[in-house]
């Protein structure tokens, strides 16, 4: 075919409509049949300055080998082409041993058959957009004609890629404008944190058409159950890689990708592109923010807008970050005082209500005290017939549950000051178990018992946290009926940066009533008969003055579990803002 027809084709391509990688294979295609080549590859020049092995001819051998290396400026052959910007050709006796950054024996058994070779820069006047390189197996030299030839295809090669970059940078702006003023109006909402960072996640990985993107903060500003806020799934193979980049990227302190930390003769094996920004403001670092695209035959689909977009979020949210954490650490912080303040009234009222109460049960227990022992006394000195003696008895029987009530109430309200030591709890619960399992009403009840040895000593009063274990174990017996499980576990769980030690029995009594499940800790209020409601009311208040509290996990028709959280020293060492 003459080569103006063949051009002509090549210009019909190069103005269509189809996709950038389709247009430049169609074109090394047509160059392939048309010249006899073997190979027709299109290396390009990145935002970082080096060259990628992107597009090829369908009949390929090379391309796979050349794909896994970039070369820099002046490296080799490709990078020399590059630098100089003018064409070079070459026959096999007389070409350098280095194509790009790829050496001769990476090449061996497959380079040996091609008889000449030719490299030609893609540029215009003020650009350069990568090299064209192309052999012959069939060719024994190119002609001037053949040169002439391949010099403007890869002209007009240049021309298609200098188009897609104009329309990149267009999209770039225009996708910069509302990525940003969508993160705008979620920085500037009255969302809650966790709500905040994963909306920020989502819309930066639908604006760069990421696979995902995570975001990871530093230091706990907040009191959030996690650090990391992630849109879409991670490989398992990317996970060490995107821990590798978020350290490199904070002690540097500047945007990275995998590439930029390749060592001479890196070969990529990642099937996914990633890129990581650093998060700061005033000075403080914040955190990161990593995205991850699929990495084609053709290039990562982040690679061209990647790192420009995900630099511009990062330094766009940072700020708005921050003030927004803070905003609502401050909005946690007020609302904690407000919660202490009524705590602090509300203990205020319980105290004078609590001597209130003292002061009326002593006057009952009194006249309790007169009548049981006049009632004694009188059963005692006077015959009674049987039905008489029955009264006395119930009398005495009554009394005796009264002052045994308004004990109860007495230690109810009575402050009783803390003997705080640091305590084995392992050690006093078995002794407790030791001590219910004498009994014989505890004979057909299998105590399962899971401890964490990693606890040691946990500051408390250890009669009184027994007091709390035996009432809750107590409600656990009366709940199975005296036959079934009762698992002890011990643990510890961080919550919001102060560490628990976790006391957790669980029955298979067949759960609290959901309807009353809220009224349990309440004083004087409960469902046995003869009970006086005061024992969790009893045991919940001495678990908040050690500073901790009690939970409840519910299971309707299988069982209830009582969670004991105490606080115990806090050895981890919070890292500060520097």
């Amino acid at each position: 075919m003459n080569p103006l027809d063949i051009f002509g084709k090549i210009i019909a391509i190069s103005h269509s409509n189809l996709e950038i990688a389709s247009r430049i294979n169609a074109i090394l295609n047509i160059i392939a049949q048309d010249m006899s080549l073997d190979e027709a590859i299109v290396y390009t020049l990145d935002a970082d300055k080096r060259l990628t092995c992107r597009f090829k001819n369908d009949n390929s051998a090379l391309f796979h080998l050349l794909n896994e290396y970039r070369s820099h400026i002046g490296e080799g052959i490709v990078g020399s082409v590059a630098q100089k910007r003018v064409a070079q050709s070459f026959t096999f006796r007389d070409i350098p041993p280095r194509l790009g950054c790829l050496f001769y024996p990476d090449l061996d058994g497959s380079i040996q058959k091609y008889k000449v070779f030719s490299f030609l820069p893609m540029s215009d006047d003020s650009y350069l957009y990568g090299v064209l390189f192309i052999c012959s197996s069939g060719k024994e030299r190119l002609n001037n004609s053949d040169k002439a030839f391949l010099s403007m295809v890869a002209r007009e090669i240049g021309g298609i890629l200098r188009s897609n970059q104009l329309i990149i940078s267009s999209k770039k702006r225009i996708s910069e404008l509302a990525t940003l003023s969508e993160l705008g109006k979620i920085l500037s909402s009255n969302a809650i944190p966790q709500d905040i960072l994963n909306n920020i996640a989502f819309i930066t990985a639908k604006a760069l058409n990421a696979s995902f993107v995570t975001i990871r903060l530093a230091h706990s500003f907040l009191k959030l159950d996690s650090q990391r806020f992630t849109y879409g799934d991670i490989e398992s193979e990317s996970e060490e890689e995107v821990k590798k980049l978020e350290e490199e990227v904070k002690k540097l302190g500047k945007t990275l990708s995998l590439r930029d930390l390749a060592t001479e003769g890196y070969k990529n094996t990642m099937t996914t592109s990633l890129y990581t920004a650093p998060l700061t403001s005033r000075g403080h670092f914040l955190g990161t923010v990593t995205l991850g695209g699929s990495q084609t035959v053709s290039g990562p689909t982040v690679e061209e807008n990647g790192r420009y977009l995900i630099e511009t979020i990062a330094n766009y949210i940072s700020n708005g970050l921050e003030n927004t954490l803070l905003t609502t650490k401050l909005k946690d912080v007020v609302k904690e005082l407000n919660n202490a303040q009524k705590r602090l009234l509300e203990q205020e009222t319980f105290r004078n209500l609590g001597e209130m109460t003292a002061n009326i049960a002593h006057e009952i227990k009194n006249p309790l005290v007169i009548i049981g022992g006049f009632t004694k006394r009188l059963a005692k000195k006077v015959r009674l017939d049987h039905t008489e003696n029955r009264y006395i008895e119930i009398i005495l029987k009554e009394v005796a549950r009264l002052e045994s009530i308004l004990n109860e109430v007495l230690n109810y309200v009575k402050e009783s000051p803390m003997v705080v030591k640091e305590c084995k709890i392992i050690e006093f619960i078995d002794e407790l178990i030791y001590l219910f399992t004498s009994d014989r009403a505890w004979e057909k009840i299998e105590i399962i018992r899971e401890y964490d040895n990693g606890i040691s000593l946990v500051p408390c009063d250890d009669q009184q946290i027994k007091q709390v274990l035996i009432n809750i174990l107590m409600n656990a017996h009366d709940a199975i009926d005296g036959s079934g499980k009762i698992t002890i576990q011990t643990g510890r769980k961080t919550i919001n940066e102060r560490p628990f030690a976790t006391i957790s029995i669980s029955d298979t009594g067949g759960g609290i009533d959901p309807a009353i499940i809220d009224n349990i800790f309440n004083p004087f209020f409960t469902t046995k008969e003869g009970g006086t409601g005061l024992g969790l009311a009893i045991s919940n208040k001495i678990v908040l003055n050690h500073g901790g509290h009690i939970q409840i996990n519910n299971l309707m028709g299988k069982g209830a579990t009582f969670i004991v959280y105490l606080p115990i020293k806090n050895n981890i060492i919070r890292e500060e803002l520097i």
